[in-house]
């Protein structure tokens, strides 16, 4: 499988969590103190490179902790765990050897579903701007960020 099978396959599985990521972010929209200065996401992918990963928003501004007390219930916007069965949803797994960087090719495919869940949810209704970020600074398209119109 090459790179743009690959994101592209995750995307499908990304689609399928949209619903539920658009009411996490309706939330933290809602309850989003007035102290905020920025959405932010970060993608976790995992370091052995088979696949597996987290999307989580926080929020950005003065105290931190203060700021994201109030959005703790929806801050977990997509993740794979380990099942008996497999992996929980099923995502495309590769092993360390694949002929591509995994964790870019995760971070760019989950750039791109909240770049989708920007067009949904926030480009209408969100004052702040959206920033998306790798951890360890993997992708190839982050950091993106999307700004509101007239900022």
């Amino acid at each position: 499988m090459q790179r743009a099978e690959y994101i592209s396959e995750l995307g499908t599985v990304l689609d399928r969590h949209t619903d539920a990521a658009a009411e996490k972010i309706t939330a933290i929209l809602a309850a989003c103190p007035a102290e905020a200065t920025e959405l932010c996401f970060d993608v976790f992918p995992d370091q052995d490179g088979e696949g597996t990963f987290d999307v989580w928003a926080r929020l950005d501004g003065p105290d931190h902790f203060a700021l994201n007390k109030p959005i703790a219930d929806h801050r977990h916007l997509f993740g794979i765990v380990y099942t008996e069965d497999g992996l929980e949803p099923d995502v495309p797994r590769w092993s360390s050897n694949a002929p591509f960087c995994i964790q870019d090719a995760i971070v760019d495919a989950a750039a791109t579903w909240v770049g989708e869940l920007w067009s949904r949810v926030g480009q209408s209704r969100s004052s702040l701007p959206w920033y998306v970020e790798g951890e360890d600074g993997y992708g190839t398209v982050t950091p993106l960020l999307l700004t509101p119109a007239g900022r």
